[in-house]
C-alpha cells in the first residue's frame, strides 16, 4: 500500500508567511470540509452555474472501481477478436489523461497500441491512417457533450474507413447526440461519463478509464492511487497535502509569482505536464487572472531557473527515496530565491494520486483568486469565431491566408519579451516528435535571449486547453502562431445515418479547410481580446522553414 502524498516546499521567509497565512485562511474558512460537503459557496455566491453541479470527480475513482471489471472485460474481447490498436478520437479533458496514462503504463501484454488523434491537421490524420490497419483497429470516439466539432468530424472519416460498429466505442455523457449516433451505428459499447464531472477533471472517470484498460493499465493500482489522494484531501489542513498545495501555488502566484513551472522526477511521468497544464489553465485563467502552467521547459533542471524571471514557482513531482542529483538542483534554485513546492508520491499508485491530488489544488487554487475553477467562459469564443470561419466558406468566402514567414517579423515580434510577460507558441503543424523537437529549439532559442516564460501547444489542441488562459487570464501574454499548408487531404463526409450531430455546418467541408478556419478564427478571437498575435505561413515544407527560423533568433543579436 503506498502512503498518502505528502507536501514540502523551500521558500524565503517572505513567501513562507506569505503561503501560511493562507493555510491559516483555509483552516478557518475549513476549505476540505465544504469542499466534500459539496458546498458551492466554496467558490462564490450559490446556484452560479457549473459548481455544485461540477464535484463528481470526487467520486470518481470509487466508480471506477465498480466498473473495472466489465472494463476489463471489454478489452479482453476487444484484443481476442485480433484489434492491436485503438485510435482515441478526442480533444482536450478527453484526450490528455488516456496519452498520460499510456506512458505511464508502456502498453502492457497483448492488449491494444494507443493512437492519439487530437488534430484536424489532415497530415496527422494521415500518419494514424499508415500506421494502422483499418480491419484490425478500434476507434474510440471521446466527448463528454456528443457533438465536439473536431470528434464528430474525426468520427465520420473513420467510418467511412471501415464501417463496421463493432469497430467503434464511445465514451459520452449520457442522452448526447454521440449517444444516439452511436446506436444508430451499431457500436460495440457505449460507456457513459457522469454529467457532474467537467472534461479536465475526468482523467479517473470513464474518459480516463476505459482507454486506460483497452492499452492493458493496471485499473486498480491506477484508481486506488487516486481514491488515497483524495482521502488524504479530507483531512485536517495541517496534513492535508492537496489543499496546502493549492493554497501554496495561490499564494505565490499572488505574490508575484504566478508562472507555474513543472518537474517531474519519474520519466514515465513525461507528458504529465500536457494534462496538468490543462487543469491549470482553463480553470484558474478567467476575469483577469490566472496562473499560468510552464511545462517541457529547459528552465526546470531547476539549477538553471535562477536565470529566468522573478515570476516562477517550481512544482516538483517525485517520489520519498534519495536522489543526490536532485537534492543539488533544488537547493541550487532554492538559494537563487526560487520557491520550490515538492509533491512526494510513491509506487505504483503515484500517477492516479498525483491526478486526484492536483485536481483537489486546482479547486483550491479556484477558491484563492475567488473564481469558479469549473468554467471554461472564453473557450466558446474560438469555437464560435471557426465556426463564423466555415459559414464565410460556405458563401463563396476564403479563409484569409496567414502571411509567408519571415523571420526578421518573428525576431521583432518577440523583441523586448520580458517577464512577467511570456510567449506562446501555437503551432498548427502534425504533432510529431521532430514537430515538438524543432518547436523545442525554437522555445530555447528565444528563452536564451529573454527571461520570460515561454510555453508550447500544439493546435487545435490548445484550443480545449490552454486557450481559455490566452483570452481570459492577465493580458501579459504574447501569441505566435505558426500554421503549415499540408501535404494530405482528407474529405469529412456526410453524416451516414439520420440522427447525426455536430460536425461542420457544410458536411462536405475538408480537414483542411476546418484546419486552416480553427487557426484563422483563434487569430481573430485573440486580436478582438487584444492580445499580440502574429500569424505566419510555414509552407508545406515546415520543418525546413522552421528549422531556419531557429537559426535566424539564435545568430539574432
Amino acid at each position: 500500500m503506498s502512503s498518502p502524498p505528502v507536501l514540502r516546499w523551500r521558500l524565503s521567509d517572505e513567501h513562507e508567511q506569505a503561503v501560511q497565512a493562507l493555510v491559516r485562511r483555509a483552516e478557518e474558512e475549513r476549505v476540505p470540509e465544504r469542499l466534500w460537503e459539496r458546498d458551492d459557496t466554496l467558490w462564490g455566491p450559490a446556484g452560479q452555474p457549473e459548481v455544485a453541479n461540477r464535484l463528481g470527480w470526487l467520486d470518481a475513482p470509487d466508480h471506477g472501481l465498480e466498473q473495472q471489471s466489465r472494463l476489463e472485460t471489454l478489452a479482453s474481447e476487444v484484443a481476442a477478436d485480433g484489434y492491436t490498436d485503438v485510435v482515441l478520437v478526442g480533444m482536450g479533458g478527453s484526450s490528455l489523461a488516456p496519452e498520460v496514462i499510456w506512458e505511464w503504463s508502456g502498453g502492457q501484454g497483448d492488449h491494444l497500441r494507443l493512437r492519439m488523434l487530437d488534430s484536424t491537421d489532415p497530415d496527422a490524420i494521415a500518419t494514424v491512417e499508415a500506421a494502422t490497419e483499418p480491419e484490425r483497429t478500434l476507434v474510440l470516439v471521446s466527448t463528454k457533450s456528443g457533438g465536439t466539432l473536431e470528434t464528430v468530424s474525426l468520427f465520420r472519416h473513420f467510418w467511412e474507413r471501415n464501417p463496421d460498429g463493432k469497430a467503434f466505442v464511445a465514451v459520452t455523457d449520457p442522452g448526447s447526440g454521440l449517444e444516439t449516433m452511436a446506436k444508430a451505428h451499431g457500436f460495440r459499447a457505449i460507456l457513459h461519463g457522469d454529467p457532474e464531472i467537467g472534461g479536465r477533471y475526468s482523467a479517473l472517470s470513464p474518459f480516463g478509464t476505459v482507454p486506460a484498460a483497452l492499452v492493458g493499465a493496471d485499473l486498480g493500482t491506477l484508481l486506488h492511487g487516486g481514491k488515497r489522494a483524495l482521502e488524504a484531501s479530507r483531512g485536517p489542513v495541517a496534513d492535508n497535502a492537496p489543499v496546502r498545495l493549492g493554497a501554496a501555488i495561490t499564494a505565490l502566484a499572488q505574490a508575484g509569482r504566478d508562472k507555474l513551472t513543472l518537474k517531474v522526477q519519474d520519466p514515465r511521468l513525461a507528458s504529465f505536464g500536457l494534462w496538468l497544464e490543462q487543469l491549470v489553465a482553463e480553470s484558474t485563467g478567467k476575469h483577469g487572472v490566472g496562473v499560468v502552467p510552464v511545462v517541457d521547459d529547459p528552465a526546470a533542471d531547476a539549477s538553471a531557473l535562477k536565470t529566468v524571471g522573478s515570476d516562477r514557482q517550481l512544482l516538483v513531482l517525485r517520489g520519498s527515496a534519495d536522489d543526490p542529483a536532485l537534492e543539488d538542483e533544488l537547493a541550487e534554485a532554492a538559494a537563487a530565491g526560487v520557491p520550490i513546492l515538492e509533491l512526494v508520491l510513491d509506487g505504483e499508485e503515484a500517477l492516479g494520486a498525483a491526478f486526484t491530488a492536483t485536481e483537489v489544488a486546482v479547486a483550491v487554487v479556484g477558491w484563492g483568486l475567488g473564481i469558479n475553477p469549473f468554467d471554461q467562459p472564453d473557450v466558446q469564443a474560438a469555437k464560435d469565431a471557426t465556426q463564423a470561419v466555415l459559414t464565410e466558406v460556405q458563401g463563396g468566402g476564403k479563409i484569409e491566408g496567414a502571411p509567408e514567414l519571415e523571420p526578421e517579423d518573428v525576431v521583432r515580434f518577440v523583441d523586448g519579451l520580458a517577464a512577467p510577460g511570456y510567449l506562446a507558441i501555437l503551432a498548427y503543424l502534425p504533432p510529431s516528435a521532430n514537430a515538438a523537437a524543432t518547436i523545442g529549439r525554437l522555445r530555447a532559442a528565444i528563452a536564451a535571449k529573454t527571461d520570460a516564460a515561454i510555453t508550447t501547444g500544439f493546435g487545435p489542441r490548445y484550443l480545449h486547453s490552454t486557450g481559455q488562459l490566452h483570452k481570459g487570464g492577465q493580458p501579459v501574454g504574447r501569441y505566435l502562431i505558426l500554421e503549415h499548408d499540408p501535404r494530405a487531404e482528407r474529405t469529412i463526409p456526410a453524416p451516414a445515418k439520420d440522427g447525426e450531430e455536430g460536425g461542420p455546418a457544410n458536411p462536405t467541408t475538408s480537414f483542411r479547410t476546418l484546419f486552416h478556419a480553427q487557426s484563422q478564427g483563434d487569430y481573430r478571437t485573440l486580436s478582438a481580446h487584444d492580445r499580440p498575435v502574429l500569424r505566419v505561413n510555414l509552407g508545406s515544407d515546415w520543418l525546413e522553414r522552421l528549422e531556419a527560423l531557429v537559426t535566424a533568433i539564435e545568430e539574432d543579436h
